[in-house]
C-alpha cells in the first residue's frame, strides 16, 4: 500500500535530480534555482537537504560544488542521509548540461501544486467533515485559499501573435517570420529547388514526399522483424553524419556496437557483410575497407549500446552529447525494448510513458529524434501484408506522440518472386506535411536501402487527403 500512495502523489524524481545536478554544476543554474524554487517543491527529502545546503552556500557567496556541498551535508550530519559523496557526484553526471534547467524548475513546481491542491483539498474536506461552520463559509474560505495558491505556482507565460512573428519568443529561429520567408523565396528562386527546413535522409525520393528530420520531431520507423528497420535509421544516420557532417548518436539495444560498425562499413564500402564475416574477401574488397574506415573513423558518430536501459538512462547520456558533442540527429532501436524506470502497471503504460518522454527530449534538445518500433504480429494474420496504424505494437499513444510514422515493407520477404529487391517506405502520418509511398530498392547482402536511379516523380503516391497538420 505505502509503494501505492508514493506512485500517485505528483512528483518527478528526474527533474528534482536534473535541477540539483545542474545548481551544483552551473552559478547559473543555482541563480535561477534558488530564484524560482522553494524547499517545499522538492518532494523527496534527501533532495530537500540538498537544496537547503546549496540554497545556503549561494547566500553566502559561496560556489554550490561538490565538495562544499559535501563539507556542509556533513556538518549538519545530513551527508549519509542524502547518500553520501556518492550521490552528489550521481547528481553532477546525471544533470550532464544545466541548458534547460528552467524547463525543470518549471516541472519542479507543475509537481509541487498539484501537491499543494491535494493538501489543501484534503483539509477542507476534513472541515467539511468534522466543523460546524456553514459550508458555504467555508466553501469561500478554500476558494481564497486556492487563489493565493494558483497566483504563487501559475505563472504569466501567454505570448502575443505579434512577438511570434517577431520571433521574439522563437526557440528555434528568433528571425521574423517575414524574413524567413523571404529568404527561401529567394533560395528558391535561385536554385529552383524547395526550400527545406529539415535535415534530408539522403533518399531522394522520400525527401521529395516528406521532411522526417526536423529537429523538436519524433519519427517513428516501424516495421515486422527482418524488413531492414535498424539498416533503414542506420542508412539515414550515415547520410546525415558523413555526407551532411552533423554528428550523431545511435542508441542500440538489440545490436551490439562491434555488429552496428560491421553493418556501416558494409553499406560504406560495398563489401558484403556475409563475406566481411567469413574472410572470405578479396584483396581489392579489403583496400575498399582500408579506405572507408580511413575516411570514416574520425566521424562524428557516436554509438550506446547496453542490452538493457532505461529511458531515463537513454535520456540522461543524450543530454550529455548533445552538450559535449552538438549531437544533431539521434535514433532509437528499439522502442519496445526500453525499460521504464521502476516499471508500471501494464506493458501499454510503460511504451506509452517512453513515446511521450521521447517527444519531449526532442523538443528538449531541438533535434530529431528517431525511434525503430516493432509491429504487432496481426500484419502475419491479414491477407494484405502491407503495415496499418493500427498495428503499432504496444501502444497506440506512439502514434498520437509521433511527428510522423514510417512503416517498411518488402513484398519479397513474402513472395520472394513478388518485386524482388524493392522496398515501400509508407509515411503513413506526417503531422506536417503529406502521406505517402516512395519505393527504394533494398541491398540486403550489403546493409543498405538506395535511391531507385531509374524512379520519376510519378512513382511516388501521394495522399494529401490524408494530412494530420
Amino acid at each position: 500500500m505505502a509503494e501505492e500512495k508514493v506512485r500517485t502523489i505528483p512528483h518527478s524524481k528526474e527533474a528534482e535530480m536534473m535541477v540539483l545536478g545542474s545548481m551544483l554544476s552551473s552559478p547559473l543554474a543555482l541563480k535561477i534555482g534558488t530564484e524560482q524554487l522553494a524547499l517545499s517543491d522538492f518532494y523527496i527529502k534527501e533532495h530537500q537537504f540538498i537544496y537547503q545546503t546549496l540554497k545556503n552556500l549561494h547566500k553566502k557567496g559561496k560556489p554550490a560544488d561538490v565538495h562544499l556541498a559535501c563539507e556542509d551535508l556533513k556538518s549538519n550530519d545530513k551527508l549519509k542521509e542524502v547518500g553520501g559523496t556518492e550521490y552528489i557526484i550521481t547528481l553532477v553526471q546525471y544533470a550532464g548540461t544545466s541548458t534547460h534547467v528552467e524547463e525543470y524548475c518549471k516541472s519542479i513546481r507543475t509537481h509541487a501544486f498539484a501537491r499543494h491542491q491535494i493538501q489543501l483539498s484534503r483539509t477542507f474536506c476534513e472541515e467539511l467533515l468534522k466543523s460546524k461552520q456553514d459550508p458555504f463559509v467555508l466553501s469561500e474560505k478554500y476558494q481564497q485559499h486556492l487563489t493565493t495558491l494558483s497566483k504563487q505556482y501559475v505563472s504569466n507565460d501567454r505570448v502575443s501573435l505579434g512577438s511570434v512573428l517577431d520571433g521574439v519568443n522563437s526557440k528555434t529561429d528568433t528571425t521574423p517570420l517575414l524574413e524567413r520567408l523571404i529568404e527561401r523565396q529567394k533560395f528558391y528562386r535561385e536554385t529552383g529547388k524547395q526550400f527545406s527546413t529539415g535535415i534530408p535522409t539522403g533518399f531522394i525520393d522520400l525527401d521529395a514526399l516528406a521532411t522526417l528530420l526536423e529537429n523538436t520531431h519524433l519519427t517513428v520507423i516501424a516495421g515486422r522483424p527482418s524488413m531492414g528497420k535498424t539498416t533503414f535509421a542506420l542508412n539515414i544516420a550515415e547520410y546525415v553524419c558523413f555526407n551532411q557532417k552533423i554528428p550523431v548518436a545511435i542508441f542500440s539495444l538489440e545490436m551490439g556496437a562491434d555488429q552496428l560498425a560491421e553493418k556501416i562499413i558494409s553499406s560504406q564500402s560495398g563489401v558484403p557483410v556475409t563475406k566481411m564475416k567469413s574472410g572470405a574477401i578479396t584483396d581489392s574488397e579489403l583496400r575498399k575497407i582500408e579506405n572507408t574506415i580511413c575516411t570514416i573513423r574520425s566521424a562524428p558518430f557516436y554509438i550506446y549500446d547496453q542490452a538493457s536501459a532505461t529511458i531515463s538512462t537513454i535520456i540522461a547520456k543524450a543530454r550529455q552529447l548533445r552538450e559535449k558533442e552538438q549531437i544533431g540527429l539521434m535514433v532509437v532501436d528499439y522502442l519496445q525494448l526500453l525499460e521504464v524506470d521502476g516499471g508500471g502497471d501494464s506493458r501499454q503504460y510503460e511504451v506509452a510513458e517512453i513515446s511521450r518522454r521521447l517527444k519531449l527530449l526532442a523538443m528538449e534538445l531541438q533535434i530529431p529524434v528517431v525511434c525503430i518500433a516493432q509491429l504487432s504480429r496481426k500484419v502475419e494474420e491479414r491477407t494484405e501484408k502491407r503495415p496499418l496504424m493500427s498495428d503499432l505494437r504496444d501502444s497506440g499513444q506512439i502514434e498520437q506522440d509521433a511527428d510522423a510514422v514510417v512503416f517498411l515493407y518488402r513484398r519479397d520477404y513474402y513472395n520472394k518472386g513478388d518485386s524482388p529487391g524493392k522496398a515501400e517506405v509508407i509515411v503513413a502520418k506526417n503531422r506536417h506535411g503529406p502521406t505517402g509511398t516512395a519505393h527504394l530498392s533494398f541491398q540486403q547482402e550489403n546493409a543498405r536501402f538506395a535511391n531507385l536511379s531509374h524512379q520519376s516523380s510519378q512513382e511516388i503516391i501521394f495522399n494529401a487527403s490524408n494530412n494530420d497538420f
